[in-house]
């Protein structure tokens, strides 16, 4: 009998990915990937070390497992990703009884060792960059999936450790990811998300100019229905980055990072630009693309932050009205820059201020869904809801992230894109009808 492999899969959309190419590994070595309900030989789980609330998820799910393997559920725990790349040293001296543990780097030697029911210190001789020749298997909705576009980060923002758990950037070949979102579509994918640590990045560490426009320009030739594209670096976003969006099929929403906006806290983040900066990126992104979408994501309590320095974030949301906004509290993280830094907030204040930006945020929202109201949308189902509804998204939601849409009829067997109405909302569900 095939040995059985169930994923939980944490943290970000690029564990996703790798979460799939291990998996489509182990398929490859003859063993069967379950459901995470089932029992199994094997719990992997792809853990996140990027932040102290990731890293306490990523724990607490690993103790969860081995309490699970305890009453003979599963055989075998093995945990890999970024927090094991971050922390593998005190990992390995305080889980003993974990039967393997291992970093994000050389999956191949990963997938033989648990194929063949062994051990081995993690180890690697080069960092790990997946292509069009590995096959994955597919843990997000059939019609939408992941690419991931490039690895690593060269930025050398203060406040994060993702240059340290993932190593330097390096782009894909256009052609190998041409190669796969060609046999995505032909399997029936609809979305194609890019992913990657700064999207606007890619193609720069192999030649002076970023090859994101070239690769949208040749994606949208391929016929997919939606493109869309994560994490736009907003200091590198220039006239030819926003044309590449004009190409066929790609989504006029941007997904723009700006973490602050006062000029003292983005020197202290070892970012660039100030207030006036990302407003007129804002202002020059809606006057190119009528019915853009906006996504941004704050930092707020970074060290030294005062009232100031948060009132004018505050104006920023407002003014710029950004339809989808994340905001985190600052998470003090050992080996970076800013872990030093003098002026570390009271955790009590982060949260108030986390929760008055978000207040803000769906201020937004609720203005956002005002303006759509009436308004027809494409919308990608994800399955069958009560009701004989279906939940979806329209193509300003991105996955996971920004909510849901419900429509009242079932889908079809393909999944295809439909038209509808949205005719109502609540807060980030949508209510559309079936036109």
């Amino acid at each position: 009998m095939k040995k059985k492999v169930s994923f939980i899969s944490l943290g970000c959309f690029k564990n996703v990915v790798d979460t799939e190419v291990l998996g489509g590994l182990l398929e490859q070595r003859g063993m069967e990937i379950v459901s995470g309900y089932e029992k199994s030989d094997y719990l992997i789980i792809n853990t996140c070390g990027f932040v102290r609330d990731a890293k306490e998820e990523s724990i607490e799910e690993i103790l969860t497992a081995l309490e699970e393997k305890e009453k003979g559920d599963y055989k075998k725990i093995v945990a890999f990703g970024c927090l094991i790349e971050r922390y593998y040293k005190d990992l390995k001296e305080n889980f003993k009884n974990i039967d393997l543990l291992w970093g994000n780097n050389n999956l191949e030697k990963l997938a033989d060792l648990i194929s063949k029911d062994e051990n081995e210190d993690y180890s690697y001789n080069k960092l790990f960059l997946y292509d069009h020749n590995y096959k994955r298997i597919t843990i997000t909705t059939p019609n939408s999936r992941f690419i991931k576009i490039s690895e690593g980060c060269n930025m050398k923002c203060s406040f994060c450790a993702i240059p340290q758990i993932r190593g330097e950037y390096r782009s894909r070949d256009i052609d190998s990811i041409l190669i796969e979102a060609e046999n995505l579509i032909k399997s029936g994918v609809k979305e194609i998300t890019l992913i990657s640590q700064n999207s606007t990045y890619f193609g720069k560490d192999k030649g002076k100019e970023s090859q994101l426009p070239e690769l949208l320009k040749r994606l949208s030739e391929l016929g997919v229905e939606w493109i869309r594209v994560l994490y736009l670096m907003p200091e590198e976003v220039n006239d030819e980055i926003l044309d590449g969006f004009n190409n066929k099929n790609v989504l006029p929403y941007f997904d723009l990072p700006f973490q602050h906006v006062s000029k003292k806290i983005i020197k202290l983040m070892n970012r660039n630009g100030d207030f006036n900066d990302k407003l007129n990126l804002v202002k020059k992104i809606r006057k190119n693309f009528k019915n853009a979408v906006i996504r941004s994501s704050f930092i707020v309590g970074f060290p030294q932050e005062d009232d100031d320095d948060f009132e004018l974030l505050k104006e920023f949301v407002k003014e710029s009205k950004i339809e989808r906004i994340g905001v985190f509290g600052y998470s003090n993280e050992e080996n970076t820059k800013a872990f030093e830094l003098e002026g570390q907030i009271d955790p009590y204040l982060i949260e108030m201020r986390k929760e008055e930006l978000m207040d803000l945020s769906d201020k937004n929202i609720i203005k956002y869904n005002k303006k759509i109201r009436e308004k027809e949308f494409e919308f990608l189902p994800l399955g069958s809801w009560e009701n004989n509804n279906t939940i979806g998204r329209i193509w300003s939601q991105a996955p996971e992230v920004d909510g849901f849409t419900i429509i009242n009829s079932r889908p079809d067997k393909d999944n295809n894109i439909i038209k509808i109405k949205v005719y109502g909302y609540d807060n980030e569900v949508l209510f559309g009808e079936k036109l």
